[in-house]
Parts: C-alpha cells; structure tokens; sequence
C-alpha cells in the first residue's frame, strides 16, 4: 500500500519542516495504472477539504527536494519504483505487446505527448526537484533560495522515475536550520520544463557538427505577441487550436455506412476480434495473482513517560507517523485508546492511523496461535465486535457528559472520530446501527435530542436496511406521540418541531419504512398530523403509504360488501348510544361509491328488523348532511322505490315517513317526484294510491299537504283524481279531525258546539290517538303541524299571559304530547317543547325533561337533545331562586336525565348530589301529585305508625338497623293487605317505604332484596305488573334491584356480578337455571318480571300518568342499560316455561299469550342489534331441558319470527333458506336460527352427536350451493359458531380455493380438487375464487377458529407454482396469472401472516416464501408478452414488495442469513439489499486469481464466461471467424483471432480459479513501517485495474 494518508486525513510533512506550509500535492503518474492510494474510496462524512495554497508566495527552498511537478514521496519500495514514470519511448516499449495483438486499436493513452504549457505555469529553476539530471540549472540549486511559493498542483504532469538513492540524495535536511538562504540576486532565465515533449530538428543547411538540434512541442514562453496569449470569446469557451477545426455538419445518419460495412464477412470478424481484444486485455491486466505479504507496524514496551511523550507526538501533526511506526507502544487499545485520543487531542486521521495500528496487530495476534481457520474467523470477529462495543461506550460517555467542561468540542471529536471508524469499515457495522436504533428506541425525552443528532449522521445507511429503518421510524413516531401527549408538551415544541421535520423528509425519501401494519394502526394519526398543511407531495406520500398498509391489514377489506356491513354497525350504534354529531361524516368517508352507501343507509332505515322510529331521524339528519356534499337524495329514494317493491307494509310506512321529514326540510323534491311519476305513465287505478298500494303510487296520497305551494297540490290533486281518489274527502276529514283536537283540547270555537259533525262530548285522548294512530302520514302530518303552530300562538301572541295561562297549558302538555307521539311527528313535538321552555312552571318543565329521556335517541338524531338540556338546566337555577324546595320535580326529572347524555358525567354527578340533599332536607315529600292524601289516609287507619316515624324524622336522619327492620316489616304487611285492594292505601305504605330509605339507603336495599326473593315464591299476590311499577316511581324500588332477585343463587346471595358467567351455557350435569325455577315455575316469577320489562304500562287508577309515562322511561332504558342482565332474564324465563310445560302447569302461563309472545319478539329483535346474538341462542336454548315437545316448536317458532317477520313462524326453514335470507340486516338473526340448528339436544347423547354431523354437513353443501350461485352475504354469521364448525368450513373453502389455483405446464396433468366436477369457465373459476376468498377472510378476522391461522408449506408450494408459471415460456398462461390468481393467492397469504410462529419450521416456511417473493420481483421486472400490461406487473411487484417486507420483519436471523446465501447472485438488486438489510461492500465482488500446477486443461468456457462478464458457465457458442463452423472448445486459437494467454489457457499451466478476495480494511495504513520497503503496501497495486465480477 502507498503512503497516502486515509480519508480526511492531512497531507504529510516533510520532515525537514516543522511547520508552515506543506509541499507541493502528489501528481499521479499518467502513463500507469491508478495506485492504491489513488483509488476513489467512499467519501468519509467528515472529510476535510483539501485547501489550496497561495501561489503569490515566493518560493521555497524545500521545493528542492519535492518539486511542483515530481511525484510526491510516499515510500521508495521495489513496487513503487516498478511502477514509477518512464519515458515515453519506454512506455511505448512497455505496452508493445498489448499493441501488437490489438493492431485495430489506438495507442494506450500514456504513449500520447501531453502540452503542459497551458496546463500549468512555466516552471521555476526550484521546483523541478527530482528532476536535476534533466536540467542544467540544478547544480546552482545547492544553495539557500529566498522563501519559495506554495506549490500548485498539475494534474497531468508527468513525473520522470529516479533511482531510490538519488531520491534519498534530493530529501532536505532533518532541521530547517542547516539551509542557508541565498539572498544574492540573480537574472531571470526562461526555462524549457524537462517533462516538455521534444523532438529533432531538421536544419536547413544539413550541418551535423555539435549537438544535435532539439525543439520543444507546445511549449512558448509568455511573450504578448504569441497567438496563444491572446484572449477572445473563442479561445475562452472553446480553447486555442494551431489549426482551426473544421466543423462537419451531419445531414444524414450514418446507419447506412455502417451498415453496409457490417454485412461482408470479414468486417464483422474484424469488429468481434477488436472487441475480444479490449475484453481480454482488461481481463489480464485485472488479475490478482499474489496474496498479501503486509505487515502492520509493530508494538514496543514503553514506560508511563515515554508512552506520554509518543503520544503527544501522535497529537502533533508535525511529526511524521513513519517515525512514530517505530515505536508504537503497547497497552493502548480499546477504551483507553479512544480515551487518549480525545485527551490529547490527536487528529483524527491519526487517532484512525492508531486504531488501524492496534487492530492489525490484535487481530494478527488470533493467527498466530496455531488455531485453525474458523476459530481464527470467529477470533477476528469477536475482537471487532468487543472493539465496536468500545467505540459505542465511548460515544455515549461523550454525549452525555454535559458536566464537562469542554462537552462541545469533545462531542464532536467524538462523533467525528466513529464516523470515520465508521467509514473505514473498522466497526461492526450491525451491531453499531443495532445499538444506534435500539438507543433511540429506549431513550428518555431529555436524552433524545442527542441521539437523534448522532443518528442523523448514519441516516442514510439505516434508511437502506429494512430492520433498521422501520424501527427507526416508529421510534420517531412513537416518541413524537409521546410528546403529544404530554401534559407539558409546550417545553418539547423544540423537540416536536424538528422530530416533525425529520418525519416528513423520511416519507418523501424512504417510504418503504412506513409501510408496517402493526406500526401503522398505532401511529397513523400521529404522522397524518405531522404533515404541513398544504403541502400536496407530503399529503400524496401520506396517502400511498395509508394504502400500503391496508393491502397488508387482513381486516383492510374496503369492498362493497364489507363497506355495507361497517356503515350498518355504525348506524346500529345510534340504537345504545345518542347519535354523535360527525356520525354523517364518518358514514361518508367509509367507501368511495357514494350511491351504493346512500342505498344502504335506505335499506337499513326501511328495514323491518331495525325496531324504532330513531332510525327515520337518523337517516333524516345524514341524508342532509350528503346532500351538501351533493348527493340526489330524491333520485337515491326514487331508485329505491323503482328496484325495491317495498311488499310490507311497515317497510313502506318507514318511506313514507322519511319522504315527509326531508319534504318539510326541503331535500326532497317533489317536483322531480311528479314528473317522474307522470314519466311512468302516471294513476291509472285505484288501486295504485290504496293503502297497501305500491309504494311508488302511494307515496304521492302520502305527502304532506301542509309543505307543498299551491301548484305543487294542484297537481298533486290532478294526479290523484285519475285514480279515483278524491282530494276532497281527503280535505274533510283534516278539517274533521282539528275540530276534534279543538273538542277535546277545549279550544273549540263558540261556532264549533252548533257543529252537526262533532259529537256532543267530547271524544278521549285515547280514542283519538287509536284514530290518528290508524290514519296516513299526510293527516298525521298535518294534525302534528297544527298542533305545532297552536302552541307557538299561545306562547308568542299571549293568549295565555303571565303564569296563569302557562299553568293552563301545563293541564294540556301531556295530552299534547300524547298526540303528538300518536302522529310519530316528534320534530313538531321538538319545536313545542322549545317554545314552552320559557315558562317557569317546574311540573311542565319536569314534563318536558322526562319527554326528552323518553325519546333521547329521536332527539339527539334530531340534533336538539343538548340544547334543550342546556335551556332545562338554566331554567332550573331560575326556578330554584324563585321556588326552592319547588323545584324538585325538575332537579328529579334532569337527574335521571344527565346520566344519558354524552359528555355531561360532571353535571350528572352534581345533580344527583343536588337531589340527594333536596330528598334529605325534605323527606316528607313525594314523588307524586296525589302525594297530599297521603298523609290523610295514613292518619285516619295508622296513626301509631305515622306518629312513631314523625317522631324518627323529626329526631335526626339516622336509625338503626333493628328498628327499620321492625318498621320494614311493619309497613310491608300493611302493604301486602291493600295489594289490589285500595289504591290510596297502597301509595301511602309505598311512600311510607321510600321515606324509610332515606335512613339508610345500604341496609334498606339488602331488606327490600329478602323481601323480593320471598315474593319469588309467594303464591297469593297480584301479578309482578300490579306490584312493581308503584314501587318503582315512588323510588323505594329499583329495576336492577328486580334483575338482581331473578338471577340469584340458591344461597341467597344476589348475583349481580355473575351475570356474564350465568348467560354462559351450562355445562354437561348442571342444572342452574333449572334449581332456581323449581321453586318458581307455580308462581311464574320469572315470566312475570320479563313481562314486566317488555309491557307498556298505562295510567289507571294506582298509578297517574306521569308515573306510568315515567315508568316506561325507566322500562327504556332498562333494555339499554342491562341488556345482558335482560338476557339471562330471558334464559330463566325459558327455562322456567319449559319447566312448567314439563310438569303440565300450563294454566296462566305468561309466555303462552300471544301479545306476550310478540312483545317477547320485539324485545329479542332490539336485543339482537343491541346485543351479540350468541347471547340471545344460549337464552333461547335454555327452554330445551324440557321434555315436552310443544317446547321445541314454540323456540323454532321464535327464532323463525324472528328470522321472518312477516312470515306465520310454522314454515320450517332450511340451511339453504338461512343461507339464502342473510344479508346485513338479518345476519344476527340468522346466526340465532343456525346457532339453535347446529347445536340441538343434548350433547353427550350419540343421538345428538349424530344429528349434529349431519346438519354441519347439510350446512357445508349449503355454503358450497350458496359459493356457487354467488353469495357471500352470509359470511359475516359465521364467527358466532363453535371453533370446530368455522375450522372445518374454512378448510373446505381453503381445499377449493387452492384447488382452482393454475398449475405449470409440467403438472397439467394432476387431477385438481374436486374433479368429479366439470371444470368451469375461467370467468366462473374466478367468481368462485373470490367468493371462497371472502368466506375465508370473514372467519380469520371474525377469529372464531379459536386459534391465528398460520403460514404452512401448501400456500408457499403454491406460490411456487405461479412463480414458474410466469418464468415459464407459456404466454398464454401468464396475463390470468398475472391479473388475478396472483392477486388473489396473495391476499390469501396475507391473510394468514397477522401473526407469526416464532418456531422453526414458521422461519423455514417464511423464508421460502421470501425467495418466491424475491423471485417474483425479479421476474416481474422484465416480464412482457401479450396481455400483460407494464403498470400492472409494476404494481404488482410493489405488493409483493410490500409483503416481503411484512414477512421479513419478524423473521430469525438464521433463516434471513440462509436467503441472502442462497440469493448471494441476485443481490445487486436494491429492494432485495433493503428487504435483507444486506450492507454494501465495496471490495465484496472482488476475485483472487490463482493457478493450479497440475496442468489439466480448463474448459473454454468457463475462462471466456468470466472473461465477458457473464459469470462461470455461462459461455457464448463459439464459431470458427473463417468458415462460420462450430469450434472446438477445446482449442483455444479458434477465439475471435486473440491470442489464448489472454483468456488463461496457457499450455502447460494449470487452469485458473477464482475465489472472493478479501480486502483486510485494519492493513490499509498510511505510514506503516519506519523504513521505506516493499512492505508499504497491503495489496498489490495492479487490484485497482481489477474489474468487479457481477
């Protein structure tokens, strides 16, 4: 190795000088191959610039010794002085051979002269140096000369080689102060430059006497007259020529000439042998022939003090390192070296200098303990790595030292000095980027500044390898999200400013890094906020990187299917919780395909199996939402009618409902609707606007009159009499029915009591509501209206002035708001109750608050809920102030309302306290209006009992435990006398309790929880209806309370807490729920109750209509709030019926009535939206321990109801039936009707077992008749069933969808699954392949398979065979595989690589299919032929890129070092080297070349495939170049015409073999030896004309 300095490293000095200026820059020699020292290494990230000197200094007498154009003195070895500059004729004798055998080609570029006259400045009689024998003036250069100029450096000089001891004579003295100036002047004399080409001259007399005449070429000494020294635009861009060019314009292409020449035989000969020629002269002048034989400087023993001394002369970059090669001391290595440099400051290129020193000799030290090669290996690579461990110890000592004083320069001494070590190669560079990463990765918020500064500075080698940049990657993010939610994050603004920086440049650069799923689901928002605003290449960066991660995402399915069943859970969330404000809004953004979303949010408000009338507003208030977005909604509604036949009846009311809603709003028209009507030939009969008439007809009898202009009704009213049905009844009977409201309301018209129509009294509330109730949209429309605009007048044209007349509107609130409920108008009922907020009366606004938590989910999709809230709240602190104790009904009613509405959790909690303390500081007061006669009806039969709890009230607010029980007891048998007996008596004991819970609330409730488990079994009471519902609204009783006693244990004790285990099926032998409805089944206690939560409770005499329209709040929110409590409920119910029918109790059974039965329908049909439908087939499935055979038809009779709601229940149903009716709406009640199929009877019977293997397989061929006729809408059912079932259906689907999988030609032949079928057309094979895809899909993300699904040797072979079928020759095969069964087979993989195995055969599997992933990119790259399109192949390359990276991640490093050997051919690929995390080796694709001795020929072919560069085997045909006939491979003079010593094939020698040449990086030294040998270089000089093997 030459004595060039490493990479940022400074030029050595000569040593005669101990400062100033340096010498003259190193010319490189022009007629030889480039040195080692020349040859272009990677650019160290902290390289100095080399700086150039000013050349207006005069110069120096050290020039002497190192002139401007001599070759720079870097070591004076045998192999240097070999490869030193001769003349031009021994250059041209030196290349002879080359020239002879290459007669075609030009001269090399070294035999050609030079003109240095305008390259560089005349030289000076001091710089010439080494060049004195060539120069008369040299002897005049002994003496001391004036300081000399800097020198400048000459890139094309040449320098002439001289023998090593006139080198040694021309070195300047060791001290500056042996050379004495000159300072006598002396004349200025041109000189001609020795290195200037010369040439004879011929004299015109012909004299030959004395020397012979010599003339300069090019050379002309600056004299102003010289053409060359004047100065134009031409010379200056184009340069000076002695002779003008003459410029030749081309008017034609020479491809003719050229052409013509190329057809005679002999010309292309003569080309191909030129060619071989340049080819076989690199190839035998790049060989490396010879190993090293470089030592590397060795170590002395020193004392403290001269290890001390040597190293500051290490820090002096005065002293020469060949001088310090002498005595390198031992004991510096390590920590202790790194230490020392930083100490004392050494340069860093020396501080490598050492290192290299060290390290060569340490690992030296392995080989010469006689251990064998892997030992050796493994001994070198762990020094390395114990010596990057140092090297990272000793940066993180640096950086976090902020106690030191001299932190900043050290840091970047540090930072520098591994850079560089870094650079060299001289680190174990994966488990220095490991340590990086995972520093980054756990560091403190304090401590990441610094680690993202020393990570930057590796930025680029971590982006390259997929292990490093993707944890890199979510460590910035996961530190930026962390600092986002930081309570204190404005003291990181800093810190997020620039992490947020360094994240949108590493999205642009290397988006690859992004693309995890695990990571991305974590962190998406997080980079999403990073973006700058505005920014379009950051937002579509963004965007690609999203949809990269969701082709991974087995759960990124954003299909239509898929697309429907996600809107429907959103919209079926509406029904447990208020509909949120951005519901429309994140509708809108779950699928592109805006109609198909808009008939879906129709389908789902028109179905029969979402119960409700919130669902009409919800749908109302979205379909406003898109049509600003500009969505049709009266087209989209006018395409369902026209599709949709809209056979039932309930299906239609919904339309009919929905079209008035968006009328009144504005965003439907009808206009539009007309014309389209009148398009389709209008009313032709009456039966099209009749009742049960199509719904495209009868829609227009069914529009709001009141919301239509005048023309609007007139044609309206044209349309309609075509048909028979006349406008004017439909007038007369609107104006009938507002006379009645008027009657019954009391706001008649004196003119009105003479009216012949109206009856002489008045009609009731409840007949008018059955009437109205029965009545079309368009009357109810319109008496909801003007009831609406009745109340307005009243509270804003003050007919009702002062509290007087809001008092008497207070008496009509509620039968307002009955009617109001009767026209299902609650948007009218919204505006009442927003004009009658005003008023100051408590009990109207105590009406108005239990109206919202009656409707609060038709309210919140209305969008009023809160502010009405609000206005209640505000309205509450005024009545306080002007009531006090007055306001209490409010402060109850908001109570019970806060808790439900979203966000309000605070304000709950205060006014419950707020109520708690009324209740306490007035405990006398009830809960009712008729509360006043309470206490009268109490004096007059049970004076004693009042008075003994007047005297405890009025005594404090404690009691204790004994004597409530006694007054408990008391006041219960007093109670249970008056059950059904008299009312007033009933309310006052009731009260009477309510006012003892005051006391104690804890004790109170485990007494009245005793008493409720007695009454389970009491036989003489009234019904549980007839009990409850008083207790309940006088509070003394709670409906989780009477959950509580249905589900309790046979202990005693109440199992609230174990309702979720009790909804579980039991297991085989127990009986629970049957032990707890044995003691219940004659009483009915467990019907009752459930009939107690499902049946409207009306207004009688016991309880008011406050109370009862109170109750049926509370029986709302019960179905909401313990849904699952309700279920198990259920269970028991079942069970105790089933029970009962057992031992033929089947008088008076409640689950028997056919109300019941529908009420119970209604019920389970809200609980299965609510619920999960596993729940509600274990409450229906506890009824079959019964014996009785009337059991089983009544549940298959349930579960078809609610399978078909329209249908009579007796039909039985089929697997294909169930099949067939799923879609998004039924799924969960079809997962009900095939749970119960599939598990009927009892388990452990083989009768039962029998019959459950015969319908799992009538169910299986269902699935394949349904995969066939192409539905897949029942997938999503299939996550609820047994992990035994889904794991057989989706290996059957799994067995046919590989089985539709192409094979290559060579196994056509194998008979594919399922062969006794006939095979179907491509497009049908296809459809199925999909369908069988999405079945798969639904079961995997549904995970009920009860286990991940994993990666198996059958996909991969799979995989494998698509890779050979595109590799393959068949082009008719490629573009389907290449469209779709790729495609397909990948999102079937990906499905099974969520989760990985770490095992063994996991990583063997992952890795083959890793290899056919790597294949396929290859082969994708250059794929073409018909069919196959270039943007589909690249995208498809992308995705497997993707899924390669996926499938990389997790991979063990064992099975990742087995696929970069077996792909060690293909690695020059760069997503292959990003995939592997394959480092970059600049010396990796250079080969050693050695002889055998044994003298066997090699093969032809081998020496010329290496030759060309095609790689071993890989040989051309060779052909005879004079009769075009196959040659003999063995004769090698048959070769193009070259000789065969330029392939390798010289008798008598052996055969050539190539084997990896491994470049020793610690052995490249600059300075090695003290001494100038044939030791100065660690490689042989002629590796750098070695070309790479690729």
């Amino acid at each position: 190795m030459t004595a060039r300095p490493p990479l940022g490293v400074q030029q050595r000095q000569p040593q005669s000088r101990l400062s100033g200026s340096g010498s003259g820059l190193s010319q490189r020699p022009a007629a030889h191959p480039r040195t080692l020292s020349q040859h272009p290494l990677p650019p160290s990230p902290m390289r100095r610039e080399t700086t150039f000197h000013d050349f207006n200094k005069p110069p120096d007498a050290n020039d002497v010794a190192q002139g401007r154009y001599a070759a720079q003195r870097r070591g004076g070895s045998r192999l240097r002085q070999e490869l030193s500059h001769e003349d031009s004729g021994e250059s041209a004798t030196a290349h002879e051979g080359i020239g002879e055998s290459l007669n075609t080609m030009e001269p090399p570029l070294s035999s050609k002269p030079f003109t240095p006259s305008r390259m560089m400045p005349p030289p000076d009689p001091s710089e010439l140096g080494d060049l004195a024998s060539h120069s008369p003036v040299h002897a005049d250069n002994a003496a001391p000369l004036p300081i000399p100029a800097p020198p400048r450096q000459a890139p094309y000089a040449l320098a002439i080689a001289q023998p090593p001891t006139a080198r040694r004579a021309t070195q300047p003295s060791a001290t500056p102060s042996s050379i004495k100036k000159d300072s006598r002047p002396r004349p200025w004399t041109v000189e001609t430059p020795a290195i200037a080409p010369r040439y004879p001259l011929q004299l015109k007399n012909g004299s030959g006497d004395g020397p012979p005449a010599v003339g300069f070429a090019d050379f002309f000494p600056w004299s102003g007259d010289h053409a060359e020294d004047r100065f134009s635009e031409t010379v200056i861009r184009q340069g000076y020529f002695d002779r003008a060019p003459v410029a030749h314009t081309e008017t034609s292409s020479a491809r003719g000439a050229v052409v013509a020449l190329l057809k005679h035989q002999t010309q292309r000969s003569a080309l191909s042998t030129v060619f071989a020629s340049v080819l076989g002269q690199r190839r035998h002048s790049a060989q490396i022939t010879a190993a090293s034989t470089f030592k590397p400087p060795p170590r002395v023993t020193l004392t403290d003090t001269k290890r001390e001394l040597w190293l500051k002369d290490l820090a002096n970059p005065a002293i020469s390192l060949r001088r310090l090669s002498r005595t390198i001391p031992h004991g510096i290595r390590g920590r202790i070296l790194l230490d020392q440099c930083v100490n004392k400051k050494v340069p860093t290129d020396r501080a490598v200098w050492l290192a290299k020193c060290v390290g060569a000799n340490e690992i030296r030290a392995f080989k010469r303990k006689g251990v064998n090669g892997t030992l050796v290996m493994g001994g070198e690579a762990k020094w390395i790595r114990d010596w990057t461990v140092f090297v990272e110890q000793f940066v993180e000592s640096i950086l976090f030292g902020f106690e030191d004083p001299e932190w900043k320069p050290k840091v970047h001494y540090a930072v520098r000095l591994a850079t560089h070590l870094y650079a060299e190669h001289l680190l174990d560079r994966d488990h220095y980027m490991e340590w990086l990463v995972s520093s980054l990765e756990n560091t403190q918020q304090f401590r990441l500044p610094m680690w993202v500064l020393i990570t930057q500075v590796y930025w680029k080698d971590l982006m390259r390898q997929r292990r490093y940049g993707r944890r890199l990657v979510t460590a910035l993010l996961s530190h930026l999200q962390v600092i986002a939610k930081h309570a204190q994050r404005d003291i990181f603004a800093q810190l997020s400013s620039r992490l947020r920086a360094i994240i949108n440049t590493l999205l642009l650069r290397s988006p690859e890094n992004f693309v995890s799923p695990s990571a991305w689901s974590k962190h998406r928002d997080t980079l999403k906020s990073c973006l700058p605003a505005g920014d379009q290449a950051h937002e579509n960066a963004f965007m690609a990187v999203s949809h990269r991660n969701e082709q991974l995402l087995a759960v990124a399915n954003r299909s239509q299917p898929a697309a429907r069943h996600i809107l429907v859970r959103m919209l079926d969330s509406t029904f447990q919780t208020p509909m949120a404000d951005d519901l429309p809004a994140k509708c809108w953004g779950i699928a592109g395909d805006k109609p198909a979303l808009t008939r879906a949010l129709l389908e789902w408000c028109t179905s029969l199996y979402r119960p409700g009338l919130a669902k009409i507003y919800v749908t109302s208030r979205i379909l406003r939402h898109w049509a600003t977005l500009r969505v049709d909604t009266t087209l989209a509604i006018l395409d369902l009618l026209d599709s949709d036949p809209l056979e039932e009846l309930g299906r239609k009311t919904a339309v009919y409902h929905l079209v008035c809603e968006l009328v009144r709003s504005g965003h439907f028209s009808v206009s539009h609707y007309m014309q389209w009507l009148i398009a389709r030939g209008g009313l032709t009969h009456a039966a099209d606007v009749a009742p049960d008439g199509p719904g495209t007809t009868r829609l227009l009898a069914e529009l709001p009159c009141h919301a239509l202009s005048p023309p609007q009704r007139e044609i309206r009213a044209g349309l309609l009499r075509r048909a028979s049905f006349s406008v004017e009844d439909e007038a007369r009977d609107a104006e009938l029915a507002l006379k009645l409201l008027r009657q019954s309301l009391s706001l008649s018209h004196p003119l009105d009591a003479h009216d012949p129509q109206l009856p002489r009294k008045p009609w009731s509330i409840t007949k008018l509501c059955t009437r109205i109730a029965n009545s079309s949209r368009s009357l109810k429309a319109e008496v909801g209206s003007w009831l609406q605009r009745s109340v307005a007048a009243d509270t804003g044209e003050g007919d009702l002035p002062g509290n007087q007349g809001l008092e008497m509107l207070s008496a009509r609130f509620n039968k307002i708001r009955t009617l109001l409920e009767a026209t299902e108008d609650f948007s009218m009922l919204a505006d009442v109750m927003k004009s009658l907020t005003i008023t100051s009366d408590a009990e109207l606004l105590a009406a108005i608050a239990d109206t919202v938590n009656r409707h609060l989910f038709i309210f919140a999709a209305l969008g009023i809920s809160k502010n009405l809230f609000s206005t209640l709240h505000r309205r509450l602190k005024a009545v306080a102030r002007e009531q006090g104790a007055g306001a209490r009904p409010l402060l109850a009613s908001l109570a019970c309302l806060a808790p439900r509405m979203p966000g309000l959790d605070e304000v709950a909690a205060q006014l419950k306290k707020d109520l708690a303390l009324a209740d306490r500081h007035s405990p006398i007061d009830a809960c009712s209006p008729v509360s006043d006669s309470m206490l009268s009806s109490l004096q007059d039969h049970d004076t004693d009992l009042h008075e003994e709890i007047e005297k405890l009230l009025a005594g404090g607010t404690s009691l204790d435990k004994n004597t409530m029980e006694r007054l408990f007891k008391t006041v219960v048998e007093r109670l249970q006398t008056y059950w059904d007996k008299e009312y007033d008596k009933q309310r006052a004991y009731s009260g009477l309790l309510a006012r003892l819970r005051v006391f104690d609330v804890q004790h109170f409730g485990q007494l009245i929880t005793r008493w409720l488990g007695a009454l389970r079994t009491l036989a003489s009471r009234p019904p549980v209806l007839r009990i409850f519902p008083l207790l309940v609204c006088v509070g003394c009783l709670s409906l989780s309370e009477i959950l509580a006693t249905t589900i309790e244990a046979s202990g005693g004790k109440p199992a609230m807490t174990g309702a979720t285990s009790m909804a579980r099926p039991p297991a085989p032998g127990q009986a629970a729920p049957f032990q707890l409805v044995q003691t219940t089944y004659r009483t009915r206690f467990m019907q009752e109750v459930l009939e107690l939560f499902m049946t409207p409770v009306q207004p009688d005499g016991l309880l008011s209509p406050e109370e009862s329209y109170r109750f049926s709040t509370l029986q709302d929110q019960a179905k909401i709030q313990h849904s699952r409590e309700l279920l198990v409920l259920i269970r028991f119910a079942c069970a105790e019926f089933s029970y009962a029918k057992g031992q033929y109790e089947t008088e008076n059974l409640p689950l028997d009535k056919p109300t019941t039965q529908d009420l119970l329908l209604a019920f389970l049909r809200l609980l299965l939206v609510l619920r999960d439908p596993p729940s509600v087939a274990r409450a229906l499935a506890a009824s079959r321990g019964s014996q009785d055979p009337h059991v089983g038809s009544w549940v298959d009779y349930m579960t078809t109801k609610l399978l078909s709601p329209t249908g009579n229940g007796q039909t039985r149903v089929t697997f294909d039936q169930v099949l067939e009716l799923t879609n998004e709406f039924t799924l969960p009640f079809c997962q009900v009707k095939l749970m119960l199929s599939l598990a009927w009877g009892d388990q452990n019977s083989s009768e039962a077992t029998d019959r459950q293997q015969s319908h799992l397989e009538l169910f299986a061929r269902a699935m394949d008749n349904a995969i066939d006729a192409r539905n897949i809408s029942w997938t999503g059912m299939l996550s609820c069933l047994s992990p035994e079932i889904t794991h057989h259906l989706k290996s059957r689907a799994q067995a046919r969808f590989l089985g539709l999988l192409p094979l290559p030609s060579a196994r056509h032949a194998q008979p594919p699954a399922f062969a006794d079928r006939p095979p179907p057309p491509l497009e049908q094979k296809l459809q199925m392949a999909e369908n069988l895809l999405a079945v798969m899909e639904t079961i995997i993300r549904g995970g009920s398979m009860g286990r991940h699904p994993q990666l198996v040797p059958a996909m991969v072979d799979k995989f494998c065979d698509l890779w050979e079928i595109l590799a393959s020759a068949d082009c008719d095969a490629k573009p389907p595989v290449l469209n779709h069964w790729l495609p397909f087979l990948l999102n079937f993989i990906i499905l099974h690589t969520q989760t990985f195995d770490t095992s063994k055969p996991s990583n063997e599997v992952r890795a083959k299919a890793l290899m056919v992933c790597a294949g396929l990119m290859l082969e994708l790259e250059t794929l073409s032929g018909p069919g196959i399109e270039p943007p589909t192949a690249r995208s498809l390359s992308d995705r497997i890129f993707d899924f390669a990276c996926l499938l990389v991640d997790n991979l063990a490093e064992d099975s990742r070092q087995l696929c970069v050997r077996a792909l060690r051919d293909s690695t020059s690929a760069a997503r292959l080297r990003y995939i592997f995390s394959i480092s970059a080796n600049p010396s990796e694709n250079m080969m050693f070349c050695n002889r055998d001795k044994s003298g066997a020929t090699p093969a032809l072919g081998v020496g010329l495939g290496v030759g060309l560069g095609l790689g071993p085997g890989s040989a051309p045909t060779i052909y005879n170049s004079s009769n075009n006939q196959r040659a003999n491979p063995m004769y090698p003079g048959t070769l193009l015409g070259t000789p065969p010593s330029l392939w390798g094939l010289h008798d008598g020698k052996g055969p050539e073999r190539l084997s990896v040449f491994h470049v020793r990086r610690w052995e490249i030294l600059s300075e090695p030896t003290p001494n100038v040998s044939e030791n100065d270089t660690a490689l042989s000089l002629t590796l750098f004309e070695a070309r790479k093997m690729k």
